[in-house]
């Protein structure tokens, strides 16, 4: 669970607990929990802070230790998100830079007409899942006094480039074929464990010289139905068919999501052969062109940016101040 997604969505989809009563003899104890030059930030502010997490990790992750991590990881990127907060209220207050009460009204309504809600409902989905209006409106402050910050201190630092973009987007498209259907071909040949190395080394010249054919445009049936040792496959010239992800091992699925259809692997060890695979068919992408996703993949290039030239400001700030943690 990343505190940046959060905070750049809306509290709205965050609950609080509605934590049950300890026994008799619980206290609750406060302590400083890190300081920041002269500000200290106490475990109650911390605790706070979390709730929202904490209940999305109560109904999403099991009781354990499973549960156990997740809550101490949640709760550490939380300190030192408050960490973040504290620099930058503080230079907000050199510079002189506020959040007036208009400001935080204009933000409620331009939330509340992105999610088609008047303002009193958006505060009541805050209210309902257990934050109270005061404390909506301060992650609201919070958010907008940052934004002034970045727009004085680290916009002008960003650039995004073409070159971005392209990269994001094939990165995208890697990640999406890992959830898309695909059919496949094969050509295998055998290596039995123990075969002299003289004649490993044949098949692999073999493969070497398959594997050039079909990218060379040969048709890859017919070399399947000459070459393969797979007899399931062979006569059908190596068609493993229709598949899903996680159907095949993970060395097959790992060389076909690196390929466009129509291409065919290099070829690789898979248990006791050499392998070579060709897509001939994958699901549609969700993406499209480059073209018809080049304003959200500006967007989306931005924002990381963005956040890189704010943690890169924020870590310049942090090496000339006090920081104690103590959780």
């Amino acid at each position: 669970m990343k505190l940046n997604a959060f905070f750049r969505t809306s509290v709205l989809t965050a609950a609080l607990v509605c934590g049950a009563a300890g026994s008799a003899q619980a206290v609750v104890v406060e302590k400083v929990v890190a300081v920041v030059g002269e500000r200290a930030i106490l475990l109650s502010e911390l605790r706070a802070r979390t709730r929202p997490f904490l209940a999305q990790i109560y109904q999403k992750v099991p009781p354990g230790a499973q549960q156990a991590q997740a809550i101490d990881t949640i709760t550490r990127q939380m300190l030192q998100r408050m960490i973040d907060d504290v620099i930058e209220r503080q230079v907000a207050d050199r510079q002189h830079i506020q959040i007036t009460s208009e400001e935080i009204d204009a933000a409620l309504e331009r939330l509340s007409a992105m999610q088609n809600l008047t303002i009193d409902q958006l505060i009541a989905e805050a209210v309902r899942s257990g934050l109270t209006a005061q404390e909506y409106r301060d992650e609201i402050r919070r958010q907008l006094l940052e934004g002034k910050l970045l727009e004085l201190r680290v916009k002008g630092r960003v650039r995004v480039t073409d070159e971005d973009m392209r990269a994001l987007f094939a990165k995208l498209q890697r990640e999406e074929r890992t959830q898309l259907g695909y059919s496949l071909q094969w050509i295998v040949l055998n290596v039995p464990a123990g075969t002299p190395g003289a004649t490993a080394q044949l098949r692999r010249s073999l493969a070497d010289r398959i594997a050039a054919e079909a990218r060379a445009g040969a048709d890859f049936a017919a070399l399947a139905r000459k070459y393969s040792d797979d007899a399931r496959t062979r006569e059908h010239g190596g068609d493993l068919g229709p598949q899903r992800p996680g159907s095949l091992e993970e060395p097959i699925e790992n060389a076909a999501h690196g390929l466009e259809v129509g291409q065919v692997s290099a070829p690789f060890t898979y248990a006791d052969a050499i392998v070579i695979v060709r897509v001939s068919a994958r699901d549609a992408s969700r993406f499209g062109t480059f073209e018809d996703v080049r304003d959200q993949l500006a967007q989306r290039v931005y924002t990381e940016e963005l956040d890189k030239a704010r943690r890169k400001w924020l870590d310049g700030l942090k090496r000339g101040m006090h920081i104690d943690t103590r959780l």
